[in-house]
């Protein structure tokens, strides 16, 4: 199969449809399609064949979309690049994933200027001249670099029938329609198989945002009809913050991804809104395998319970200790729509998988009723004389100080005990004088002694990756 075909056939149920909004303009399923066989057609004039791994660095656009299906339906492998990358990084991205070509939303010299069918965005072309294709069994539709916070990027690669199997799971959960109107403002490099290939081939709209702000959002969201956001948990707090009385009548479901969701995001959005959010928890290599649609104001520090597709096992769970009644330990899933391994190194889905589960690298707790949640990466528990402490559990609570922007909290090497909490603080710019000793006394009331940072350091900015995960720093002597 091709996921082409997968959206061809939505276009033939809803040609009339709306399938994207961008700002003044919009198409329909029938008017995308239209733009997408005759990019197809253009693409390959310039160069682009079957089989070739292709670079897309594009802002959010509906050129991006059309640009993505045509070189699917030449049967091109799909290569997202950051538009924020620096040239080495993008140097880097040609040389690991030996590119054919790189498709770009701006000129360089000797790169072919195009433009985009009907929607007359242009684009610029630029044949690398060193690969012609890809020898591979796998019928290769996207790979994309993971944006993990240790170690080297890794090419995630995805085959079309994969990325056809995970968004089938995750539509048991969301039950996208024709009928649903979704809010789109997260980067389309970073989330675009489970998500916008689900809502296209489901006959919904995908609405663009024209900023990230919460003034244009609210107004999006209005004018667009939105029924269902999927945005961040950055996006939240800035509408939790949202004075303009504005609401969002028309939603019906409003899902946080990318990163952990906060507690007080939740709590101040809910109140601001009166709608809760529903955590969601997903992976490049596995897709989205729990979103928490059942019971978000319930359990709101939940991602919710396994899709019904999918399995996890909670192992080593005598290393961790956590609530009561919780099974806590080190999440690992199996279930259908698995990436078919790893580019860069290369490395096969059956010897990166053990017995057929994915490792994931996190921390959850399991409870009575089936609900998940994350407590933290593995490689960022801090371990002090013996006991394991989640610097999420200490971040969640210094961010409810009020004068407290945001926090990240790690380990520092320490001769006695092994590690020592830390934190570095960014404060509210309209914060009051707040010292070190108060947020320790703040944290006190909260937690046992040895969870206390024994050092606070202030800083401007916390250092994160481009989906919004925070880097740590590395074990410092204490």
């Amino acid at each position: 199969m091709n996921l082409y075909e997968l959206f061809k056939d939505t276009a033939s149920r809803y040609p009339e449809k709306t399938a994207v909004v961008e700002g003044n303009r919009s198409v329909s399923y029938r008017d995308l399609d239209a733009v997408i066989s005759v990019l197809a057609k253009d693409l390959e004039k310039l160069g682009a064949a079957p089989g070739q791994m292709i670079g897309l660095c594009f802002a959010n656009s509906i050129a991006y979309i059309a640009l993505t299906y045509a070189l699917w339906k030449i049967d091109a492998a799909v290569v997202p690049v950051d538009v924020d990358f620096t040239e080495d990084e993008i140097r880097q991205v040609c040389d690991r994933m030996q590119l054919a070509a790189m498709i770009s939303h701006k000129g360089e010299s000797g790169w072919v200027e195009a433009r985009c069918p009907f929607i007359d965005t242009p684009y610029y072309f630029r044949s690398m001249d060193v690969y012609s294709g890809l020898e591979s069994d796998i019928h290769i539709a996207f790979v994309r670099f993971t944006s993990g916070t240790t170690g080297e990027r890794k090419g995630v690669v995805l085959s079309h029938e994969r990325i056809a199997e995970r968004i089938s799971a995750v539509n048991r959960a969301l039950n996208i329609t024709p009928d649903d109107n979704i809010l789109w403002i997260l980067p389309m490099s970073h989330h675009f198989v489970s998500t916008i290939v689900l809502f296209l081939a489901s006959g919904a709209a995908l609405v663009l945002a024209g900023g990230i702000w919460s003034k244009s959002i609210l107004k999006t969201v209005n004018s667009g009809h939105v029924t269902l956001l999927y945005a961040s948990p950055f996006h939240y707090s800035l509408l939790a913050a949202d004075q303009s009385g504005l609401m969002m009548p028309e939603v019906r479901l409003a899902i946080s991804t990318a990163i952990g969701l906060p507690g007080h995001i939740h709590e101040r959005f809910s109140g601001r809104f009166g709608l809760p959010l529903a955590q969601a928890y997903g992976i490049i290599e596995i897709g989205v395998v729990c979103i928490n649609t059942e019971n978000p104001g319930g359990k709101p520090g939940s991602v919710g319970r396994v899709l019904p597709d999918y399995r996890v096992s909670v192992e080593n769970a005598q290393a961790y200790s956590g609530p009561e009644g919780m099974e806590c330990g080190e999440l690992f899933f199996s279930g259908p729509g698995f990436f078919d391994g790893y580019f860069y190194p290369r490395i096969d889905e059956k010897s990166a998988l053990i017995n057929g589960w994915f490792e994931t690298g996190d921390i959850g707790g399991r409870d009575k009723e089936g609900f998940l949640f994350l407590y933290g990466r593995k490689n960022h528990v801090i371990n002090t004389a013996g006991m394991k402490i989640f610097p999420q559990e200490i971040e969640a609570h210094l961010n409810r100080h009020p004068s407290v922007k945001e926090s990240c909290v790690y380990g520092r090497k320490h001769d006695r005990f092994g590690q020592t909490v830390a934190a570095m603080v960014v404060l509210n710019s309209t914060a009051e004088e707040t010292d070190e000793e108060t947020l320790r006394r703040f944290c006190s009331r909260s937690f046992t002694a040895y969870k206390v940072p024994s050092q606070i350091f202030f800083t401007d900015h916390i250092e994160k990756t481009a989906t919004g995960k925070i880097i740590r720093p590395g074990e410092q002597e204490g």
